[in-house]
């Protein structure tokens, strides 16, 4: 649970605002250089949310961190390192704040511009985080889930154990800790599941029952020495008003619902949340009346004040809302998510870009994927396509083959004919009046805005098709078998020669007409200089387990994959700048990329989960360059043996994880995931036989600096 000590409350300026619907500043993820751009500020769950009078902090899911300047009307995002649920965030003022969970904890002391690590159990992750609570910047106390408590008088740099909360696993007993609550350096409290509140006034040294309602308490928050309130199970709702050394209950008229947070602005109003999110529940008059609100469309996990009468709430996937009248009513926060699911994201001119989805669903952004739309196209089949050769016109095309036409940025559509019933894998348009409908054998071609078509004879005639790439003045059309380029808008099609004879492809993206990459059906990736002459294979890539791929340059693109090393079923992208030599990590988000769900570009699009949208200016890198090697004794050997190989990274802390990748010529690759030591090395064993082995190192970075790749190591044995 979120936890806000008194000293917050006492930190809390008076800020009215005259709505809470103002623009989001841009929201970048914990963990690489992209940005929320729909639903936002953030399509995370939020777990807890503090303030310090307009300044305020906000943590959830897959390590979520955001930050209000202006008591929530707008945020940005906080890079944390941290892949877990962040369910711990408390703000001591504007620029000091703890925030964690899970076995990992970070302080700030300046916003959150740097960050340090609060090393709390020095016995692994046996236990997790249940509550924080600190009086001042030094001194604060954390609670382990087996009721461990330690303290800390120095920001968290050191801890000392303190006597555990009695009742719990470290004391004998079988309750749970869900909550910790100081007063100041010596006066505090904890709760537990078992409905018992205990106090300490020796900085806990010891505790003392001071409370048992026989329903679990989940959660404590004072706003001053004296005043407080607890919440729980069935409805429970507590107050103090001499220090949490006795506890009043309040009929709140919400029995049989679960309340898990309680804030409060003073010794009157007070906000609680309920586990199923549906409402708050809310009191102006210290607990003896209660009314039900309903802030956010999504459910809401959390709430704050940063001012009497400024509260700003937060739930699941991001959706955020703010009230002027002390939790009264409230007005949205940011975008809420698009509706339906989606398949593939395209760009388009003039800062534009388009995500097909299921159910004639198609959104638009036209300010670089900063706010997206919803504006669909008549038709109750999913959108499979769409091309804006201009920013006004564009042609889309569904599942079943309908071909559609908007003169107007995507608001409306005509339906055309194709005059074929063919079901058409794609479509592009170079231009206005020229618009191709590629597949599933060969190409239709128009040259009057799709008015008419004709079938493109040649090489492209009989080719199975199902994909297509604009690479300078260049259309490349590709499918299993086949290659194909055109350098005039698609009239004349010439083949292109394959790796291989028996290559198959999964997927080709050319830049020029010349120079292209290929991703073959084993999860190889090739590339050429010379329209397919020749082919080089990218050894540095240290996976086959890729899907998606797109590239700008010959010498920038990115590639999809969902796992990397231990990791499997989030939003991986690797990236490239030197023309595929070698690749940096980057992780997204929790959800896997879609295969088409990469654009890139000067502005690059990320298509994720089911309708999860992310934009970024930087290739999404983010942080301070850091780099990796690997490296061993000897790369030429005589006979098979067992080798060492050292994988170095700089920007590295103590415990990162990176990935060393090995794979002997003709086979797959094999990853080892290692934990980085102080100077960020690690070392791995691999046997290796007669032929060549080929090694990569990788790490996708941390809170401070980006990822990035190795070049490749060859060893060589016979």
């Amino acid at each position: 649970m979120t936890k806000r000590s008194f000293v917050a409350a006492l930190c809390a300026a008076s800020v009215t605002l005259a709505g809470a619907t103002a623009a989001d500043a841009a929201v970048r993820v914990g963990t690489s250089g992209w940005n929320w751009g729909n639903p936002t500020p953030t399509g995370s769950n939020i777990n807890a949310i503090g303030f310090a009078g307009a300044t305020g902090y906000a943590s959830g899911a897959f390590g979520t961190l955001i930050k209000s300047t202006d008591a929530g009307a707008t945020w940005t995002g906080l890079p944390t390192g941290l892949l877990g649920p962040l369910t711990e965030v408390q703000v001591i003022s504007p620029d000091a704040f703890i925030v964690g969970g899970g076995c990992a904890a970070r302080r700030s002391v300046d916003g959150g511009a740097t960050f340090t690590r609060l090393y709390f159990n020095s016995l692994g992750c046996k236990e997790s985080l249940e509550g924080v609570s600190f009086t001042d910047v030094n001194t604060g106390y954390l609670v382990l889930k087996d009721g461990t408590v330690v303290g800390s008088t120095d920001g968290g740099a050191t801890w000392s154990p303190k006597t555990a909360v009695t009742g719990t696993r470290a004391s004998g007993g079988n309750a749970t800790p869900t909550d910790l609550a100081f007063t100041s350096p010596t006066t505090g409290v904890a709760a537990t599941t078992q409905g018992r509140i205990y106090r300490t006034v020796d900085g806990a040294g010891s505790w003392t029952q001071v409370s048992d309602t026989a329903r679990a308490v989940n959660d404590v928050t004072f706003v001053d020495a004296n005043n407080g309130f607890a919440v729980g199970a069935n409805g429970l709702f507590l107050v103090t008003t001499d220090g949490g050394a006795t506890w009043t209950p309040k009929n709140t008229g919400a029995d049989g619902s679960n309340l898990t947070t309680v804030r409060a602005i003073d010794a009157n109003t007070a906000i609680a949340t309920v586990e199923k999110g549906d409402f708050l529940l809310r009191t102006a008059d210290g607990g003896t009346t209660f009314s039900r609100v309903t802030a956010t469309t999504q459910a809401t996990n959390a709430a704050a004040f940063s001012s009497a009468t400024r509260v700003v709430v937060a739930g699941n996937e991001g959706a955020m809302a703010a009230s002027n009248d002390g939790g009264a009513t409230f007005t949205p926060i940011g975008n809420p998510r698009l509706a339906g699911q989606y398949f593939v994201v395209r760009s388009a001119p003039g800062g534009a870009a388009f995500a097909t989805g299921e159910n004639g669903g198609l959104a638009r952004t036209t300010d670089g994927g900063q706010t997206w739309t919803k504006v669909g196209v008549p038709t109750s089949e999913d959108i499979l396509d769409v091309s804006f050769p201009t920013a006004q016109i564009g042609y889309a095309v569904d599942t079943e083959g309908k071909l559609f036409k908007s003169t107007n940025t995507g608001t409306s559509w005509a339906n055309l004919d194709t005059g074929t019933t063919a079901r058409p894998a794609a479509v592009f348009a170079p231009n206005a009046n020229t618009v191709l409908l590629i597949g599933p054998t060969g190409v239709r071609r128009s040259t009057n805005g799709a008015d008419s078509f004709s079938t493109v004879r040649g090489a492209v005639a009989k080719a199975k098709l199902n994909d297509y790439d604009e690479g300078g003045n260049a259309i490349v059309v590709s499918g299993r078998s086949a290659l194909l380029r055109s350098v005039d808008n698609g009239k004349t099609w010439k083949a292109l020669k394959l790796p291989g004879k028996r290559t198959r492809i999964d997927r080709a993206d050319f830049v020029t007409a010349n120079t292209g990459f290929l991703r073959d059906t084993g999860g190889r990736l090739w590339k050429t200089t010379n329209g397919g002459k020749k082919w080089t294979e990218m050894q540095g890539v240290g996976t086959t387990d890729f899907y998606g791929m797109s590239f700008s340059s010959a010498t920038s693109g990115y590639l999809v994959m969902s796992e990397f090393g231990e990791s499997s079923e989030l939003g991986y992208l690797l990236r490239t700048t030197d023309g595929g030599k070698t690749w940096a990590p980057q992780l997204v988000t929790d959800s896997e990329i879609k295969g088409y769900g990469i654009a890139a570009g000067g502005t690059s699009y990320v298509l994720a989960g089911t309708h999860s949208l992310f934009y970024s200016q930087s290739g999404g890198q983010a942080g301070k360059a850091s780099s990796v090697t690997v490296k061993t004794a000897k790369t030429k050997l005589k006979k098979k043996a067992r080798i060492r190989v050292t994988i170095r990274v700089t920007g590295a802390k103590q415990g990162d994880v990176a990935v060393v990748a090995g794979r002997k010529a003709g086979g797959d690759w094999t990853q080892q995931e290692v934990e980085l030591d102080r100077s960020g090395q690690a070392t791995t064993s691999w046997n290796v036989t007669k032929g060549t082995t080929t090694f990569v190192g990788q790490w996708a970075g941390n809170e401070a600096s980006a990822g990035d790749g190795s070049a490749p190591l060859t060893v060589k044995v016979g």
